[in-house]
């Protein structure tokens, strides 16, 4: 025990993995409770590298499990996710040290949007209106979602109506009813189907799970992820033949209303926010508290031992970007620092319709919110 060792050629392993050459007990798996916050663009500077770089990118998101890797290899786009600037910084290098001449865009904040309060049901008719499906939202419960968000609660689609976690929603707060019934719990959302008897919805329902996931990673307010909210399906009216009932039909009948809901139940958006341990002689305490709290940041704790201060606190991701460097000529260079995510907290109220309106055009959508009246039939 306690040895490390070195294998090479194992190339379809990632991070976190066990590796045995015969059969061995199945044990608990390792479980990445962070959520990427920033995100950034990676190109090549030579269009003959592009294969490359879909490669490197790819073996970097084994290494790491804190980091995601999204790539289109048609508009050969590629996003590169991870905990904060920094950690992107570090990847870059490693890539650019590896010999590969790449450029970055700026970094980007990963916001999330949620929801206050409840809505519904709307009804939502397919393009062809023979189908329709009656949704309403709401707020999903606390313990539910940090139970999802910490791995408690195994993410996936519930074949057998969540009978493998229903006692345990039932203990987190969930309603008796609604437990018995979940059928999908993605990216710290949940969906319930309420419904009974109705003919032909099994036959619909991946094209339906498919639509309230699509919405879950692209709200109505600024097409961010959605969290923290549960669907619940309370009707469903389909026609006989399975032909009037395909993919064209389904979709937009289960995204619109679901859309609609959500923009009636007062929807905010979420930042994503960091602890933050400082380490400063008191000479230097006041101009680097200073900085902390010029970046929106929250002191929480302050303690000394002989001359050193340690500072803690939260500061949103949003205002971290460049904060290494002004801390260090805050602090001329004394100052160390670390930071650990610490989860979404609301935006303040006076910059919501700031950073949507940024986020939308950054993302090339029309400046006006849409409303909810666009989505109703």
């Amino acid at each position: 025990a306690g040895n490390i060792v070195g294998i090479t050629g194992l190339k379809s392993t990632t991070a976190g993995e066990t590796i045995s050459d015969g059969e061995i007990p199945v044990f608990e798996a390792m479980i990445h409770t962070s959520e990427p916050v920033v995100t950034m663009a990676v190109e090549t500077k030579n269009m003959k590298d592009l294969p490359k770089i879909i490669d490197v990118l790819r073996q970097v998101a084994k290494e790491d499990p804190t980091l995601r890797v999204k790539i289109d290899e048609e508009t050969g786009e590629h996003l590169l996710s991870g905990m904060g600037e920094l950690h992107l910084e570090v990847i870059t290098n490693r890539i650019k040290a590896g010999g590969l001449d790449i450029v970055t865009s700026p970094p980007i904040v990963v916001y999330h949007e949620t929801i206050t309060g409840k809505y519904g049901p709307v009804e939502g008719k397919s393009p062809n209106k023979h189908n329709k499906f009656y949704i309403s939202v709401e707020p999903l419960e606390d313990a539910i979602y940090e139970a999802i968000i910490s791995g408690e609660i195994s993410e996936g689609r519930r074949k057998n109506r969540s009978k493998d976690i229903r006692a345990q929603l039932v203990d987190l707060g969930m309603d008796r009813e609604e437990a018995k019934r979940v059928i999908d719990v993605y990216r710290g959302n949940v969906m319930v189907d309420m419904t009974k008897g109705i003919q032909h919805l099994d036959e619909v329902m991946e094209l339906m799970l498919d639509a309230f996931e699509s919405v879950m990673d692209s709200g109505p307010l600024a097409e961010e992820p959605v969290t923290k909210v549960k669907v619940k399906l309370m009707d469903v009216v389909l026609h006989e033949d399975a032909i009037h009932r395909g993919p064209a039909q389904v979709y937009p009948a289960v995204k619109r209303p679901i859309y609609a809901c959500v923009l009636k139940s007062n929807p905010c958006i979420l930042e994503p926010i960091q602890k933050i341990w400082i380490d400063v002689p008191q000479d230097y305490m006041s101009p680097v508290t200073q900085e902390l709290q010029r970046r929106r940041g929250v002191i929480t704790q302050m303690n000394q031992k002989d001359e050193l201060m340690t500072i803690e606190g939260k500061i949103p991701v949003g205002e971290s970007f460049g904060f290494a460097g002004d801390i260090r000529s805050a602090s001329e260079g004394h100052a160390l620092w670390s930071t650990e995510n610490a989860g979404l907290e609301k935006l303040p109220s006076e910059l919501q319709d700031t950073i949507i309106r940024q986020i939308r055009k950054r993302k090339g959508l029309k400046l006006e919110l849409p409303n909810a009246e666009d989505f109703m039939d």
